[in-house]
């Protein structure tokens, strides 16, 4: 990832008129969504079902909130982020929306709409919309939708049927095609972060530590899908290890990201500051706070040159167990085209010897 410094100006307003986009698609689909909700347990109580406010006041907040967001977006960062901020609005409140009573694909809709705003944070820093690091960010949001949203629909099934909403576990009695795709997701997932290795968004460490945290919601999955009963703890703890998921996945991809030098040009635009400064110490002491990165880094070296303590790293034990096995077979054909040599000498001295005279 690109090593740019953080404008306070343009993280604000990537914030901001972030935030705003979301609250004005989420206020349009309360306001479309108004006798649906009064249906429900899980939503009766939110404001416009109760009549707290009124949809004509709703209404004014979510196109002033829009306006606005998009308009922060564009003032603030660049086109692009912006558009993409429009595009979040028009797809959750156009089509998202509207799809929910009508057909359980409502919810991969909802899991592309939800992939978009991470981009627009990476846009907003200046990166390029087609990269590796773009497809990263939105591929981790949309696949981590799909475990999330799915044990929490089958949590409240019942309620999204009261309120005539088309999920995937209403057509699923048993709950087998719910729990398969919570489980096929995760997995999904498990793999994007050697992807991230492998493109080089990101150092081997990001994919060594997602063992724990993919292996925790793998777990959590597969417990729902070999569980028959599908009770509601299973889909519980699904959706409670979803939540402590993504925070993390976010800080060990900030913490191993592979960031590229900073140009000669923008360098000298670069502006020494508070805030790079924080970073650059935040990243530091991350990297200290690291098993693996101490393991393959440590301070200090043996005597004789070589990291003693960076054997315990299976990376790097893989990588020395590779080169010795390349070592050893380099040595085992010197020696047997050595002894190929002497035989084939041997030989011919003797052919000579018994040569009549």
């Amino acid at each position: 990832m690109a090593a740019a410094p953080i404008d306070p100006t343009v993280a604000a307003a990537t914030l901001g008129g972030t935030f705003l986009c979301a609250a004005s698609a989420n206020s349009f689909n309360q306001i479309i969504e108004i006798e649906r909700d009064a249906s429900m347990n899980r939503t009766m109580r939110r404001p416009l079902p109760s009549g707290r406010i009124t949809p004509a006041h709703a209404t004014g907040w979510a196109a002033a909130s829009g306006l606005v967001g998009v308009g922060t977006l564009a003032v603030g960062t660049n086109e692009l982020t912006a558009a993409l901020g429009a595009a979040t609005l028009g797809l959750y409140t156009l089509a998202y929306t509207p799809m929910k009573p009508l057909t359980p694909w409502n919810t991969w809709m909802g899991a592309v709409v939800g992939a978009i705003p991470p981009v627009m944070g990476w846009t907003a820093a200046g990166g390029a919309l087609i990269s590796a690091e773009a497809a990263a960010l939105s591929s981790a949001l949309f696949l981590w939708q799909m475990p999330h949203f799915l044990a929490l629909a089958w949590m409240y099934r019942n309620d999204y049927m009261q309120g005539g909403y088309k999920m995937v576990p209403l057509t699923d009695p048993t709950g087998e095609r719910t729990a398969s795709l919570c489980l096929q997701y995760s997995v999904y997932l498990a793999l994007l972060p050697p992807a991230c290795w492998a493109a080089g968004v990101t150092s081997c460490m990001f994919a060594v530590e997602s063992v724990g945290f993919n292996g925790l919601l793998l777990l959590a999955a597969f417990r729902f899908r070999q569980n028959h009963q599908r009770g509601q703890a299973h889909a519980r703890r699904l959706f409670l290890a979803s939540l402590a998921y993504l925070p993390v996945f976010f800080a060990c991809l900030l913490l191993h990201q592979n960031r590229q030098p900073i140009t000669a040009r923008l360098a000298e635009e670069v502006v020494d500051d508070g805030y790079n400064d924080a970073r650059d110490r935040l990243l530091s002491r991350g990297r200290q706070l690291c098993l693996h990165e101490h393991i393959v880094h440590p301070p200090a070296a043996d005597a004789d040159g070589t990291i003693a303590s960076a054997r315990a790293c299976p990376v790097h034990f893989g990588k020395a167990s590779a080169d010795s096995a390349a070592g050893i077979v380099e040595s085992a054909a010197d020696s047997a085209a050595g002894i190929v040599e002497s035989a084939a000498a041997t030989a011919t001295t003797l052919a000579v010897q018994k040569l009549p005279e």
